[in-house]
């Protein structure tokens, strides 16, 4: 009886190490390709991807990665349907949402994007790509309210992102929020130069207009 626990223990740590061992193997795979295609070298990239492509869609990994390639080729549409394959094995896989959110966002699908967006971040919600995706929906919708609200969010995870800052300001400017406003500008400023002159102008205008 000692030796099957035994046995059972060593078989269960074997296949957990071949899984994760697959698993890094499609990742390695997939950023190799990736480099390759971004640096033109369109045949390696093509070789190392395809070998993904290649791959049984039994499992929710692969067909992530070959979502995230057929979107590196541009096709929209099997990307999503690899996506929504790897959420079908695996529905609390956040990635997954994601991209597909990404997906539906570069296809102007803004309602199928900010659910997806959504889902990514009820599954992980210190997710602040997603708050950040979602919040540029929400403001380019006139969703001012939400939009804020996901820039707090995404500014609470990570205090130096000058262009969350630079957004919720510009909401802030836009439903009359002024002092705010100002102190979102001058944060923005004090974390990248770059947004000097253009602040600079808008919080003195902001000022003269509360005099």
């Amino acid at each position: 009886m000692k030796n099957l626990k035994i046995l059972l223990i060593a078989a269960a740590i074997l296949f957990i190490t071949q899984n994760f061992s697959f698993a890094q193997s499609i990742e390695d795979s997939y950023e190799k390709g990736k480099k390759a295609f971004y640096s033109d070298d369109f045949e390696t990239a093509n070789k190392l991807l395809s070998e993904i492509l290649n791959m049984n869609d039994n499992d929710y990994e692969v067909c992530y990665y070959k979502g995230l390639i057929y979107f590196m080729y541009f096709d929209f549409d099997k990307a999503i349907l690899s996506l929504t394959k790897s959420i079908e094995l695996n529905d609390g896989f956040d990635k997954a949402y994601f991209n597909r959110g990404v997906i539906y966002e570069r296809k102007e699908n803004i309602p199928s994007a900010i659910n997806d967006y959504t889902k990514a971040i009820k599954i992980n919600s210190n997710y602040a790509d997603a708050y950040y995706n979602r919040a540029t929906l929400y403001q380019t919708s006139g969703n001012n309210d939400k939009a804020i609200r996901d820039y707090s969010h995404v500014i609470k995870m990570n205090p130096k992102d000058d262009i969350a800052y630079y957004n919720r300001g510009l909401l802030f400017e836009k439903t009359g929020q002024k002092e705010k406003a100002i102190r979102d500008f001058e944060t923005a400023i004090k974390l990248d130069g770059i947004w000097k002159n253009e602040l600079n102008k808008k919080i003195e205008e902001i000022k003269k207009s509360v005099k």
